[in-house]
């Protein structure tokens, strides 16, 4: 079977540290020598006037064009964890609507096949409500399927949607996942896909398997067009990189993750490095370190012959 894996990093890590786009193409290109880059949703500057975004997008595509990257998907970044289509107020239903097709314009525009986002998050009222259900259906779904008609028109592949680790925030088990993603593309306009997150995962539940990362793959690496990849450590929840001291502790190898995909006759997912640095030394003086010792490990196992 033909490697057509595609190694991307997420640009979350980059928020207040790479706010030129010059300096991150360089970064990406000269640095990471990798050829895919996953934009979030803050690096885009999402929330600044409309005008602002076509210049910025004009910009960002000249920049990303001498330095040959190319954008697959897009992903909202953790300044967007929020209620959006969630919020039980219709005008921040409305407004996050809104906001979602302009993302997908500016995405569009940079190339993505893919635009995705956790789907909403629940307050503690409503979640504990025995309307929930009913408010997962007439309100986050209902929301996404206008979304997805205005995906259609402007021809995306697929919409992606990731699967959380809570109730409160959707598809926390293997069972609702399932559950969520078949309602999902029922009389949908466009395909949804699963950005799969290989941390997330209900470490509450009764079934062993729903904190099992590679349980997670078996089950939806056909239906994962991207999967967010970063170390695992036994209580850290943190996004960690890839590097010799936490891989030795760690429960993501690259190995195994790839001889996952290729059993289930998966070759071209785009594996997505989403990492997250505390804003302390030495952490924040290590990023580049880390982040290139990152790409580097997963190069290794993606130029072998599994």
């Amino acid at each position: 079977m033909q490697n057509k894996f595609k190694l991307s990093v997420n640009t979350g890590f980059a928020l207040n540290r790479f706010a030129e786009v010059e300096e991150l193409a360089n970064f990406y290109k000269n640095y990471l020598n990798i050829k895919f880059i996953q934009p979030t949703s803050d690096w885009l500057n999402l929330n600044m006037p409309r005008n602002f975004s076509t210049k910025h997008v004009n910009k960002i595509n000249k920049i990303f064009s001498k330095h040959d990257l190319e954008v697959n998907s897009t992903f909202t970044g953790a300044y967007t964890r929020l209620n959006h289509l969630a919020h039980p107020d219709r005008s921040h239903q409305e407004y996050w609507v809104n906001w979602f097709k302009h993302f997908i314009n500016v995405s569009v525009d940079l190339g993505a096949k893919y635009v995705g986002s956790h789907l909403g998050i629940l307050t503690y009222k409503d979640n504990q409500s025995k309307k929930r259900n009913s408010i997962l259906i007439n309100r986050v779904l209902k929301n996404w399927k206008k979304i997805a008609e205005y995906a259609s028109k402007k021809k995306l592949k697929a919409l992606i949607w990731e699967p959380m680790s809570i109730s409160r925030e959707f598809g926390d088990t293997i069972n609702e996942c399932k559950k969520i993603q078949k309602k999902l593309n029922q009389k949908s306009k466009i395909n949804f896909k699963i950005c799969l997150d290989m941390g997330h995962g209900n470490l509450n539940s009764r079934n062993k398997k729903d904190f099992n990362p590679y349980c997670w793959l078996e089950e939806f690496a056909n239906m994962s067009p991207v999967v967010h990849i970063k170390q695992v450590v036994k209580n850290n929840f943190a996004h960690l990189p890839f590097t010799k001291k936490n891989n030795a502790k760690g429960i993501i190898k690259a190995s195994k993750v790839l001889r996952i995909l290729r059993k289930n006759k998966v070759s071209d997912t785009e594996l997505s490095l989403e990492l997250s640095f505390k804003e302390r030394d030495p952490i924040d003086k290590n990023l580049r370190k880390d982040v290139i010792e990152s790409v580097i490990y997963w190069k290794k196992y993606l130029d072998k012959n599994l």
